[in-house]
């Protein structure tokens, strides 16, 4: 993008796709692979989203035993990378989450390499879990044999997203740092996002006709494309053992954290 969304026209695109998601979790669908490559948005500010090739109608109470290999990583939630057995709509909003931290960046906000890379930029990101914090992960699967250093005094998701994102607004980064909490139970449904303070607050949403519009020639265009991973497909599993996050030293993961640059949690635009 030449030039990014405004504050305004990300929490749009936010309560747009978040409200798609409410739909689908109200009707027992997961859609497990939300990712910006799968949002269609029209040029008249209209967000769709796509690729329902990794959907799965779930019921309530969800089944026990749902395959890991969904989602593609970059957007993939920890306890799906810790070999999670059970999951539910928490794995979407993580994904909403990456896709939030992607609108404010420009860039894709979690681009690990494989799984244990992935994970490794989750904890820089996130903070490392604690039985404080995810009381449950060490009976995940991949994560009985974790080498994990004490965590930072005073550490917790907010206050790395605050560090992370120094011009987003308290209200934003408490949004952001709910989507992005390392334990499932912790994240907000769809429905509590739609009524977050963050969309309340000036700057208001943009109106859809209020959008920058351009000429629908989307079949001319010659876009750059990036290289980015696709979703996993059958036979990409990993063995259970196969993943040894127990060699990866995560002791450094916040050197220098302390030398961010912090601010003052706001931006002004002059007009």
């Amino acid at each position: 993008m030449p030039s990014p969304f405004l504050t305004s026209e990300i929490k749009t695109l936010l309560l747009q796709l978040t409200s798609g998601l409410s739909y689908l979790h109200a009707h027992h669908i997961l859609h497990r692979d939300l990712k910006t490559s799968n949002l269609l948005l029209s040029n008249r500010g209209l967000l769709k989203i796509a690729d329902f090739g990794m959907a799965r109608y779930v019921g309530d109470p969800p089944p026990q035993n749902l395959t890991t290999l969904v989602v593609t990583l970059w957007y993939r939630a920890p306890e799906l990378l810790l070999g999670t057995p059970k999951y539910g709509r928490e794995i979407d909003l993580w994904s909403v989450g990456c896709i939030f931290g992607e609108l404010l960046t420009r860039e894709p906000l979690l681009q690990g390499r494989n799984e244990v890379d992935q994970l490794t930029q989750i904890f820089s990101l996130c903070g490392l879990p604690t039985d404080e914090s995810w009381p449950s992960f060490r009976r995940l699967p991949h994560a009985r044999h974790l080498r994990l250093p004490p965590a930072p005094k005073g550490q917790n998701t907010f206050s790395l997203i605050r560090a992370k994102f120094p011009l987003l607004t308290t209200a934003g980064a408490s949004l952001l740092a709910s989507l992005l909490s390392l334990d499932p139970a912790k994240r907000p449904t769809a429905e509590d996002v739609l009524q977050h303070e963050f969309f309340k607050q000036d700057p208001k949403p943009k109106s859809e006709a209020m959008f920058p519009t351009f000429p629908s020639k989307a079949g001319q265009e010659k876009r750059r494309r990036r290289e980015t991973p696709n979703a996993p497909g059958r036979g990409q599993g990993v063995a259970e053992g196969g993943l040894d996050f127990g060699s990866v030293d995560w002791s450094g993961i916040f050197a220098g954290r302390d030398k961010e640059e912090r601010g003052g949690g706001f931006s002004l635009r002059m007009v």
